[in-house]
């Protein structure tokens, strides 16, 4: 029985097991909330926890060994607030993605029913015609997910459009689900998450259902970067030109040598160091190519905060994206 109350236990009573009544007219004093019912605590944090897993605002993804190529990931995938479109302490949102946020998601396209429905259908010819597929088959499409994506992609110049993915290895496919599965099944974080990966040598960005567009937005900024790099060979872009115009105009220098950049697979075992002023409020790994995929996402959701917070970043942007 749990102890409901702070109760005095009579001396005749002293180290015997006691399980005291419970009584309302007992009460704990305040020093004593914290460390005498720890319940407390667990029940706060299991109540946060479920806040952001059932708001989408976060990913479940587990730490991939040394020898696994890592598929980029916006882990925390409220990397932007849906309260304000200006740089807050939770990032930027777009106002279409902060609208279509709040509202209730009704299911288009499941694994069990195996149908698109028409909008989906819709969306999905009128994308092809772009280079880019929106998989229906054995996806979890619902409103909110078809119409940030929809409202993401449409956000991007043709320019920008066609530079999606490596072009060797064919379209860009987007996967909705919540297990985090690739189109081979594969499930390269253990479960939910938003990535972009070419590790089945295929262009594919997968998402969690429900994700704002800039969250869709910062993972095709990732499929951008990576146009010129190689399948699973994420590393590479370090040593690409335009990546290392954005190294340094935004104070980046990469600390492992180049030769080894040069023949590694995963970014995430480089070592980069920082000099710059300014730094993302909430960003899932500390390094260039998630700072290149938050401006990337900002500049086009955003474009007049971005300038504001970061005009190195704003000034590359503006500079090498194709309009």
């Amino acid at each position: 029985m749990e102890d409901h109350g702070a109760m005095m236990v009579p001396a005749a009573e002293a180290g015997m097991a006691h399980s005291p009544s419970f009584n309302r007219s007992y009460s704990n004093p305040a020093s004593r909330l914290a460390y005498e019912r720890p319940w407390l605590i667990v029940l706060a944090v299991l109540a946060v926890f479920a806040f952001y897993v059932f708001s989408g605002n976060y990913s479940f993804t587990q730490p991939l060994s040394l020898n696994q190529t890592s598929p980029f990931a916006e882990t925390s995938a409220a990397a932007f607030s849906a309260e304000t479109g200006a740089l807050t302490s939770s990032g930027v949102v777009s106002s279409a993605s902060a609208t279509l946020s709040s509202e209730p998601a009704t299911v288009q396209q499941t694994a069990a029913s195996g149908a698109a429905s028409p909008s989906l259908e819709a969306a999905a010819r009128r994308w092809a015609a772009a280079g880019i597929v929106l998989v229906t088959e054995g996806q979890a499409w619902d409103e909110i997910s078809l119409a940030n994506v929809d409202a993401a992609l449409a956000l991007l110049p043709p320019g920008v459009l066609a530079g999606l993915g490596n072009p060797e290895l064919g379209a860009l496919h987007i996967l909705v689900n919540t297990e985090g599965r690739s189109l081979s099944g594969s499930r390269p974080y253990g479960g939910a998450a938003n990535y972009f990966s070419t590790n089945d040598g295929i262009n594919e960005l997968v998402l969690y259902p429900a994700q704002r567009v800039t969250t869709v937005l910062h993972e095709l900024g990732h499929a951008y970067n990576l146009r010129n790099t190689p399948a699973g060979h994420y590393a590479q872009v370090l040593v690409d030109s335009e990546m290392e115009s954005f190294l340094a105009a935004t104070s980046w220098r990469i600390v492992t040598p180049r030769a080894v950049v040069a023949t590694a697979l995963d970014h995430t075992q480089m070592v980069f160091e920082y000099k710059g002023t300014f730094t993302w409020p909430e960003v899932s790994n500390f390094d260039p190519l998630e700072d290149y995929a938050n401006a990337f996402a900002m500049y086009f959701a955003d474009p007049d905060a971005l300038r504001a917070a970061s005009p190195e970043r704003y000034g590359w942007m503006a500079e090498n994206l194709p309009k």
